[in-house]
């Protein structure tokens, strides 16, 4: 342990010196100088010119690479700061280089790179090949600013922005980046393009991707291999590691391997779909590695967890860049979904035995059901009682409703199940009612219940076959597959994260190769009011951050150990859990070092229980727990019930006494019979399952039944639930289109369009003027008058307006429209697509471009595309100057090039 007047060359002897081996460091590898003799390079009279370095390190050649300024563990290690900076200036004065210096107290590591970065704290000590990395990257680097974004990978304005976001922060000495991108944005694209910068800039060498299913890691694999073919890419698998240059791994895969690696091995980590769950179970990698660090995710902000930010160094809530949803939409980079609100008779009403029909009465008794058991709600559905008829309407109801190509089958869709059962039902009813489709595969499970699950997803993305993939979990985040239209909510959902992941399963943009069908839109048919939910309580039931188990049990032992000593009882053996948690813990981790001293004064003597010292514990030792080796889930729930009924009692609290015991019972009587470690203690297990043991609880029964059966709790056998299995005939009782948009109301756009197209094809036999349009005339402004008149009545009342929303074209005139209609060859004009690839063209020619001139561009095309011609004046009056300034942001030509290109483009459009 280290003594807090520990003396230097103590803590360096004890700890600084094992430490800096482990990196590779020692005299005997002649990598290490101790006591290094240097001269001063500015001779000052306060301090000797004969001045001597704790440690200098070695590179391969033979000269000093780094130093290691060294305090006793009392010290705070940046209290050496100055006395490095000279000793680095005198090794640089004789060397004609500039050392990496770095300052400890055998607790706390700080690495300093003077020439770019303030010191900041390290996990351990870097390797030589670590350091001669550095070294490389400081001497070749290009600033970021001159290296041109490649916009073969990502080409549109919103993805360079991003990276200019990065690459001007790294410049400017940041190290964290969290940029948030709805789904089908390109996150993954900017990311390529992004470490194509970075490596052709010789900014970074090695670099780590990380996601949280295999599936993600070897779709980002592939996607990299596409775009950077002459590069190393490596997976990490199965705890073995790579030299390659682009490594990728799962967190879990990266769990088991990162203590081997130094902490300096990469350069940038990646980290896809940064959420809670990394701050929660995967902060030990960004701990340990001092690497710049780069978050993912599409979550929209309002949802991101405030630890996430802190994460990635966005204490202010705001991410380094942020491309929204409905930005998207609005620029067309992403479609908008419609949404199908469906319930069936049973999801309505439940079921009742005593109120069903006579013939579905006797059905129930035909298939041994007693009618005084159906007694559900329909939201009981799927967990209380399962009925077959039920799955059977849901999926009758898709294939009716679905969209479909131009064979009549279903474009690619996804069915969110409950869970693998109820995945497996819903596929039978797809055997049951569609069996000729599913001779052809139409419909399959893919989950992790599975075999081959991943050959069978990439089936669904690129082959005919399967259209349907009903899915648990698997297909919820992350998976790229631009063909589907239909995502189907079979399953009630509660987290808003977990929500708008899955919405954006259909948001791409797609063109069907076979028909040339543009992707409008795409549909999602809610069996379970996900939406309502969401919209009627948008400030309800949040999925908040779970509290880990083995925080929990710490917390539950401290409540105890303070009620038995408010209580004048002997707290001896709850002292002595809470100091084995603390022992533990790992002593190395960078999250337990820092409480060294305090870990080991508990150990000497534990204190009494006040109110600031159990405040402290719990807030700040106790989160450490999650970072102590791993106990079975099941022996650490029972610990947690044996507790929670401990604190119950000490309370005098007989309901949840009552609560926990039924819990602790059925643990109990499900342990594995045949098991000789259950045998041994099956007196005591008839005794515990008995009334007279809870009828007279004491200390050391409860503490009795915590040692004896916790460890056994790893031969738990689980039992399944008591649901009730059925098939009574359900139907769709509900239904109601619900679109995206300000009225909320009317039909499908493509049922009113197909209604307006067959009204004006019908006129056309009957106006003069649609037959004179029709033959390629041009009409008068009185002729198009009379027919906007005759059009705009009952039923239909169509307008320009309407018209415009219908066909979604904004910019389309009536005369367009009816053109449209009544002439084949006639497409409606795209001038909102010539003058986006116009402004691509544009930012790709200038590929130098920072992030605010990108942002202010992406403005100017939005104000065209809003309001037509733009001047020279307009550039620097609002909206536009609100974004920034152009004479600021763009040298004098560049301005004339874009007003130049802005009016022309408007004027081949029109």
């Amino acid at each position: 342990m280290i003594q807090s007047n520990l003396n230097e060359a103590r803590t360096r002897a004890d700890f600084i010196d094992s430490q800096l081996a482990q990196a590779g460091w020692s005299r005997s590898r002649f990598t290490l100088l101790e006591e290094f003799l240097l001269k001063a390079a500015q001779p000052d009279s306060t301090y000797r010119n004969d001045q001597f370095a704790d440690y200098v390190l070695l590179g391969s050649d033979g000269k000093p690479i780094a130093l290691v300024e060294a305090k006793r563990s009392s010290r705070d290690e940046l209290s050496g700061k100055r006395q490095a900076a000279d000793y680095a200036d005198a090794i640089k004065t004789k060397f004609d280089l500039d050392p990496f210096i770095f300052l400890t107290n055998g607790k706390e590591i700080q690495f300093w790179d003077r020439e770019r970065y303030a010191p900041r704290k390290v996990a351990g000590f870097y390797t030589r090949d670590d350091l001669e990395r550095l070294r490389h990257q400081r001497q070749y680097a290009q600033s970021l600013k001159d290296v041109t974004i490649n916009a073969e990978i990502a080409g549109r304005d919103y993805q360079n922005e991003a990276i200019r976001r990065v690459t001007e922060g790294i410049d400017a000495a940041k190290r964290k980046f969290l940029l948030v991108m709805a789904t089908g944005t390109g996150k993954t694209r900017t990311t390529i393009a992004l470490v194509d910068n970075l490596l052709r800039a010789k900014r970074v060498q090695r670099v780590l991707f990380l996601a949280d299913r295999r599936e993600l890691v070897r779709q980002a694999m592939s996607e990299f291999k596409f775009h950077l073919p002459n590069e190393s890419l490596a997976r990490i698998e199965a705890g073995e590691t790579s030299g390659a240059r682009i490594q990728f791994s799962t967190y879990p895969s990266m769990m088991q391997v990162y203590s081997r690696l130094s902490v300096g091995y990469y350069d940038l980590i990646v980290a896809d779909e940064s959420h809670r769950s990394i701050y929660q179970r995967y902060k030990a990698i960004f701990d340990h590695f001092d690497a710049i660090q780069l978050g993912l995710t599409a979550t929209p902000t309002d949802y991101i967890d405030h630890n996430t930010f802190e994460l990635f160094d966005c204490g202010d809530g705001v991410p380094s860049y942020y491309y929204s949803y409905e930005q998207a939409v609005a620029d067309k980079n992403l479609v908008n979904y419609r949404v199908l609100d469906v319930q069936t008779n049973f999801q309505l009403q439940g079921i009742q035995g005593d109120a069903l029909p006579e013939p579905l009465k006797q059905m129930a008794r035909d298939q041994g059901v007693e009618l005084d058991e159906l007694n559900f709600d329909g939201s009981d559905i799927e967990k209380g009682i399962i009925n077959h008829g039920t799955n059977d309407a849901m999926v009758r109801e898709f294939m009716d409703k679905s969209r479909k190509d131009i064979r009549g089958l279903p474009h690619k869709s996804i069915i969110f199940a409950v869970s693998h059962a109820h995945a497996k039902r819903l596929y039978e009813s797809f055997n049951r009612l569609y069996p000729e489709l599913q001779r052809q595969g139409m419909a399959e499970i893919i989950d992790s219940h599975m075999e081959r699950a991943d050959a069978t997803l990439d089936d669904f993305k690129y082959k005919t076959m399967p259209r349907v993939a009903i899915s648990v979990d698997m297909l919820d985040t992350g998976v790229d597959i631009p063909a589907i239209q239909n995502l189907v909510f079979a399953k009630p959902v509660f987290s808003k994260v977990k929500f708008w992941q899955m919405i954006g399963r259909g948001t791409r943009l797609h063109t069907d190769k076979a028909s040339g069908e543009i992707k409008k839109d795409f549909l999602i048919i809610d069996y379970w009011k996900n939406f309502a939910y969401f919209k009627l309580k948008p400030d309800g039931e949040i999925d908040h951050p779970s509290e880990p188990l083995p925080v929990r049990l710490f917390r539950l032992r401290l409540e105890k150990w303070q009620l038995l000593y408010a209580q004048k009882q002997d707290t001896q053996a709850a002292i002595d859990e809470l100091r084995a948690m603390l022992q533990a813990l790992p002593r190395q981790s960078i999250n337990v070092r820092p409480h060294w001293n305090e870990l080991d004064a508990l150990a000497q003597q534990w204190p009494a229980p006040e109110q600031s010292m159990l405040q402290h514990l719990s807030k700040a030792i106790a989160p450490l727990m999650q970072l102590a080796p791993l106990t079975g889930l099941d022996e650490l729930q029972f610990h947690i019930w044996c507790e929670r009924l401990t604190v119950a009692w000490l309370n005098g609290d007989a309901d949840e006494q009552a609560n926990i015991r039924e819990y602790i019972q059925k643990a109990i009587t499900g342990l594995a019979d045949n098991i000789p470690e259950v045998q041994r203690v099956a007196e005591q297990r008839a005794w515990m399952c008995s009334i007279g043991f809870w009828q007279h609880l004491d200390m050391p029964r409860l503490m009795t039944l915590q040692t004896i059966f916790a460890p056994l709790m790893r031969y738990r056998t689980s039992t399944p639930g008591n649901t009730i299995e059925i098939n009574l005939p359900d139907s769709i009782t509900q239904r109601s289109w619900i679109i995206y948009g300000p009225t909320g109301e009317g039909a499908f756009a493509e049922s009113y369009r197909e209604q307006v197209e067959a009204l004006v094809r019908r006129l056309a036999d009957q106006l003069p003027e649609l037959a004179k349009l029709k033959n390629g005339e041009n009409l008068t402004d009185e002729e198009l008058e009379r027919i906007s008149e005759t059009l705009n009545q009952a039923d239909l009342f169509v307008t320009e307006d309407i018209l415009r929303k219908a066909f979604e074209a904004p910019a389309a005139s009536l005369a367009d429209f009816l053109r449209h209609i009544l002439c084949e060859s006639t497409q409606l004009p795209n001038r909102e697509q010539r003058i986006n690839e116009a402004f691509d063209a544009f930012i790709a020619a200038h590929g130098y471009l920072r992030a605010n001139q990108l942002n202010y561009l992406r403005a100017v095309k939005a104000a065209v595309l809003r309001h037509g011609r733009i001047s020279r004046a307009a550039l620097s009056e609002p909206p536009l100057s609100r974004v920034g300034s152009v004479e600021s942001l763009f040298p004098p030509q560049d301005i004339e090039e874009l007003v130049n290109l802005a009016n022309h483009w408007l004027d081949e459009a029109v």
